[in-house]
């Protein structure tokens, strides 16, 4: 029963079939269609043409798809069948190389060489092989072996400078490369490889150069391109180099440097959507390249998505778990969402790996810092400038620790030497101007400011379009009052924008300048945009809520809420359900448990007191003093009116008079200490209470009321 399905599953032997299906795959090797090729000698060895020039151009079809495994197990099928086929040995040291298995392709060079011991190929892969080996000495025996071999072929003056680029003679291979392309100047892999080695001297134009004479004898060098791309990008000629990428993945859609390089030159001109989507299709290509997924990561956390980047840091450890950059990238992203706590392990795990990665002592300083470890946070910081004096954002965090401990005149300096390193470090000179202001040098504040703004008009005048820097700019505009120019510069911006926070801004700002409706059309579009960002809810909610529309807020606001827009969401619904007597509504928003500003406290103090709730309101108005932002002046006052109105005057005027402390400028607590005196039968008293009111206030018509005596009974 098993016979007659073995010999059906076995293909018939046709010999003169079999050689076609070789020849056509042949063809289209020679036509670089090696995906196209396979099945051919796949079907030649399955007719019975089963030889090993087969095996090994089947092979040479794996290389040149990069999948050099397989080619290892073509080459390893050619030699089996003709063992002096020193073809397929030299093929096979190759594919070992590729897959940095050096030992196994010095000794399948020396089977190669053994069979044929003139093979200038072997001689010089073998050399090359030992140079990434270490061992030099090696490498150079056989380069002056190489060196006697054929000193007027310009194939082996090619080989030779390709050997020294690898012992990092760079200049040395630039002049060997130069004698092959004399020799050979119709060969386009010796101009490209003199492009090649031209560039790593950093001879950018020159390096242009040979690879146009490449490309003159070869357009559809793909690599060539791809090289000729980034040399571009090296020049800071970005839109040239984004033409020769496209030209080379014209040419092959599967060249994964390519991908990767037009990503990369997008993502250092911020163009960083387009970066990603150049990224994610090298990752298809190659998702074993554990630096690609990282910048994928990166692209994404200058976005500011920085919870969607860390899954592909994640894929880069999956790639190589000792890769620190990663483990620290992660750190970061998690700092900039405020995980602090979070962030620390992967910046220790990052150290772990390596102890002197300046980058990662200088994250971790800066989070320690934002967790209250000033001190701590402050010795890693220095000990990542001892390593790297030369990193303007560590002389930043230096500044900003240095602030927090309060030592301003220290932090005036950090900022300086950041400045120094980048002049146009735009977010040091702001922080540059706000430690002046607090030294008490407002001129140089005000010059810092104005450099500051003048870093985003340089980088706005190369791209107009800049979206970052547009909100940056307005950001600083708003925060220097300068308020039609932020409106105009957010604007800009929310045109271009990727995220939700310049909306938000924009619409926050048009409510603060008394512009209601115009901040509820911008939130509303930013709604629409950005459906799950709760801030844009939040402030199209009060938006409603100022043009006195809170039935319209409420279901804005109840879905702000539900989407985590912070406490100031669960306010802001209170506000709205008490603007339509639903008060239990309210009280019920403003949840005590999730209450943690003063605000939120004192409108539940309100409430309580519409609802007869006395106690529990002084008591909300004793968490409110006890929050950060306690607004100690509102909250005694608030507390002082309860107690008077539950007719404990005595009480009362202890609130009353802590109100007063916190904020002696506020007439109405001067009038209601009055009325605690009065209720007490303090009359003198009241009426210096009204008299301090009046000098405060010399127009105000309760303090006039309130010192008039009362009408009497007849």
């Amino acid at each position: 029963m098993l016979l007659p399905l073995l010999l059906a599953g076995t293909a018939p032997r046709d010999l003169a079939k079999g050689e076609q299906e070789f020849l056509e795959g042949n063809a289209l090797c020679d036509a670089r269609r090696y995906a196209d090729a396979l099945p051919h000698y796949e079907r030649a060895v399955a007719l019975g043409y089963d030889d090993h020039v087969v095996w090994n151009n089947k092979g040479v079809a794996f290389d040149s798809l990069g999948r050099h495994e397989e080619a290892v197990d073509a080459y390893t099928s050619a030699v089996a069948r003709k063992a002096d086929y020193e073809i397929a040995w030299y093929n096979l040291g190759n594919a070992y190389a590729y897959l940095d298995r050096l030992d196994r392709a010095v000794e399948a060079y020396d089977r190669a060489l053994a069979l044929r011991p003139g093979y200038t190929e072997a001689m010089h892969d073998k050399a090359l092989a030992f140079a990434r080996l270490g061992r030099k000495k090696a490498a150079l025996a056989l380069y002056e072996d190489l060196s006697r071999a054929d000193a007027s072929s310009g194939e082996a003056w090619l080989r030779k400078g390709q050997l020294l680029e690898e012992l990092d003679r760079q200049e040395d291979a630039v002049e060997a490369l130069r004698v092959a392309t004399r020799l050979a100047p119709n060969d386009e892999r010796a101009w490209d490889a003199l492009g090649d080695a031209l560039y790593a001297i950093e001879h950018y134009e020159e390096a242009v150069e040979s690879y146009d004479k490449a490309l003159a004898l070869n357009p559809l060098n793909e690599e060539a391109w791809n090289n000729k791309g980034f040399t571009f990008f090296m020049l800071g000629i970005h839109d040239e180099a984004l033409r020769c990428y496209d030209r080379a993945i014209e040419i092959n859609p599967g060249y994964k440097q390519a991908w990767y390089n037009k990503g990369y030159t997008l993502h250092g001109i911020n163009r960083l959507e387009e970066a990603v989507l150049a990224y994610r299709r090298a990752t298809e290509l190659d998702r074993g390249d554990e630096v690609l997924w990282n910048n994928l990561g990166n692209a994404l956390y200058n976005l500011g998505r920085y919870e969607e980047s860390i899954p592909f840091f994640e894929r880069a450890l999956e790639v190589n778990p000792t890769y620190e950059i990663a483990w620290n990238n992660i750190g970061n992203a998690y700092n900039k969402m405020g995980k602090h706590t979070e962030s620390l392990p992967y910046h220790d795990k990052s150290l772990g790996i390596k102890p002197d990665f300046d980058y990662a002592l200088y994250a971790k300083g800066h989070a320690l810092d934002r967790l209250g470890r000033h001190e701590e946070g402050l010795e890693l910081v220095a000990q990542s400038l001892e390593l790297n004096p030369n990193y303007d954002h560590a002389w930043m965090a230096k500044a900003e620790v240095l602030h927090n401990l309060g030592r301003l005149e220290e932090a005036r300096d950090a900022l300086t030497n950041a400045l120094i390193l980048n002049p146009g470090y735009d977010e040091a000179w702001v922080f540059r101007g706000t430690v002046l202001e607090e030294i008490g040098n407002p001129v140089e504040a005000e010059r810092c400011y104005d450099e500051a703004l003048r870093c985003y008009e340089a980088v706005l005048e190369l791209e107009p379009e800049n979206a970052e820097v547009l909100f940056l700019r307005a950001k600083l505009l708003e925060d220097l009052e300068r308020t039609d120019e932020a409106i105009d510069s957010y604007a800009f911006a929310v045109s271009r924008a990727e995220r939700a926070e310049p909306s938000v801004r924009l619409a926050n700002l048009l409510l603060r300048a008394g512009r209601p409706a115009d901040a509820a059309a911008s939130a509303d579009r930013a709604r629409e945009r950005f459906p799950g960002d709760g801030g844009s809810w939040l402030v199209a909610g009060l938006a409603r809520l100022r043009l006195g529309a809170p039935v319209d807020a409420v279901p804005l606001l109840e879905r702000a809420v539900a989407l985590g827009a912070g406490p100031g969401a669960r306010t802001a619904l209170a506000r709205a359900f008490d603007a339509l007597g639903r008060t239990e509504d309210a009280l019920a928003a403003l949840d005590p448990a999730r209450a943690s500003d003063a605000e939120a406290h004192l409108l539940r103090a309100d409430l309580l007191g519409k609802l007869g709730r006395h106690d529990d309101a002084l008591e909300a108005c004793d968490a409110a003093l006890l929050t950060a932002d306690g607004a100690r002046d509102v909250a005694f006052h608030r507390k002082g009116k309860i107690l008077l109105g539950r007719g404990r005057a005595k009480d009362a005027l202890a609130a009353f008079d802590a109100a007063i402390g916190a904020n002696p400028r506020d007439p109405e607590i001067w009038c209601d200490a009055a009325l605690a005196w009065r209720a007490m039968g303090k009359e003198d008293r009241a009426r210096r209470m009204l008299e301090g009111a009046l000098r405060i206030d010399p127009a105000s018509d309760r303090a006039r009321a309130l010192r008039e005596p009362s009408p009497k009974s007849g």
